[in-house]
C-alpha cells in the first residue's frame, strides 16, 4: 500500500509540477456520456445476470510543454462522476492526475510517435468499501497510415487498493484502436483489446449454514477473497478472481461543430475465469474543448 501510494504521489508532483514550467495550456474539454451494460454484475450465464444504465459526467484539463523538436510533455488532472439509478451504491466522484511524454520519429504526419507515462486516480463510491486508489503505466505507439487513417497502440500496468481486498488487485491490458475520418465531419473507430488480471464476478447468493455462497456448485467454494454484498438490492457475493478478458468494439463519431462532437459506440467483452462471463456495453457520449 505504501509503494502504491508513493506512485500516486510521484503522479501528483509531476502532474502540479510540469505545467509551471511554462506550459501551454490549461486546454480543458467537458464530457457526458448515457451507458448501457447487459452483464453489469459480471455474472454467468444463469441467475445473477443485471442490467443497468449509468450516466457520467467529466472535465480535463491539459498543459503541454514542448522538450525538444520533437518532443512533448504534457500535463493534467481529470474528475470524474457517474451515477447508476438502479444501484446507487456503484455511484463515484473520482480525480486524479496524469503526466505523458510523446516523442515523434522523424517529420511530417506519418511519422510514428512514441508515448509513455503515469496516471493515477482516487475514486470513491456510496458503497465504502469499492473505493479505492489506482495507480498506472501506460505506454504505447500512434501512426497514421495515410492521412485520414490512424492506429493507435496502447499498453497499460495497473494496480488498485481499495477499502476492501475483493475489490483490490493488478492488471495488465493492450488495446489498439482504428480510426478512419470519412471527411471532416465524420469518423469510424474499431477497437479490440485484451486483458489480464484481477476482476470483480457477483453471484447471485443463497444463505446456508456457512453464511452466503452461490447456489451455483461450481462457484460455491471458488478459492480466493470473497464476502456478502447489498449492492444489487438482494443477496450477492462478490469474489476477485483472476480472469482473462477480450473485447471488440465499433463507433461513429460527427462532428457537431469546431469544438463539439458526439460518439456512439458498442463493446463486446468475453471473461474466462472459473465461468465465462460476457458483456455487451453501448454508450454515446458529447464531448466539448474549449
Amino acid at each position: 500500500m505504501r509503494a502504491r501510494g508513493s506512485f500516486l504521489s510521484i503522479s501528483a508532483i509531476l502532474a502540479v509540477a510540469s505545467p509551471c514550467a511554462r506550459a501551454d495550456g490549461p486546454y480543458v474539454s467537458v464530457s457526458e456520456s448515457v451507458t448501457w451494460q447487459d452483464n453489469m454484475t459480471n455474472a454467468p450465464a444463469g441467475d445473477g445476470i443485471r442490467s443497468a444504465f449509468g450516466v457520467e459526467s467529466g472535465a480535463t484539463m491539459t498543459w503541454l510543454h514542448s522538450v525538444d523538436f520533437s518532443t512533448m510533455l504534457t500535463s493534467g488532472v481529470a474528475i470524474d462522476a457517474s451515477a447508476c439509478p438502479s444501484y446507487g451504491g456503484l455511484d463515484s466522484l473520482s480525480v486524479g492526475p496524469a503526466v505523458e511524454l510523446r516523442h515523434k520519429l522523424g517529420l511530417g504526419a506519418l511519422a510514428p510517435v512514441l508515448y509513455a507515462g503515469l496516471s493515477g486516480c482516487a475514486t470513491g463510491y456510496l458503497d465504502p468499501e469499492r473505493s479505492n486508489l489506482e495507480g498506472d503505466l501506460v505506454f504505447g505507439l500512434s501512426k497514421r497510415l495515410r492521412e485520414d487513417v490512424q492506429v493507435v497502440l496502447d499498453g497499460r500496468l495497473g494496480s488498485y487498493d481499495a477499502k476492501d481486498i475483493v475489490f483490490s488487485g493488478n492488471f495488465a491490458s493492450l488495446g489498439t484502436t482504428l480510426n478512419w475520418d470519412v471527411n471532416d465531419t465524420w469518423r469510424i473507430k474499431l477497437t479490440a483489446g485484451w486483458r489480464s488480471g484481477d476482476t470483480v464476478a457477483n453471484y447471485a447468493a443463497v444463505q446456508s449454514s456457512y453464511g452466503w455462497v452461490s447456489p451455483d456448485p461450481i462457484t460455491m467454494y471458488l478459492p480466493g477473497a470473497w464476502h456478502y454484498v447489498g449492492t444489487f438490492h438482494e443477496p450477492y457475493v462478490a469474489w476477485r478472481e483472476s480472469a482473462r478478458t477480450w473485447s471488440y468494439g465499433a463507433g461513429i463519431s460527427p462532428a457537431l461543430g469546431r469544438h463539439t462532437s458526439v460518439a456512439f459506440q458498442f463493446v463486446h467483452f468475453e471473461s474466462d475465469s472459473y465461468g465465462r462471463y460476457t458483456d455487451n456495453v453501448a454508450s454515446v457520449s458529447l464531448v466539448h474543448h474549449f
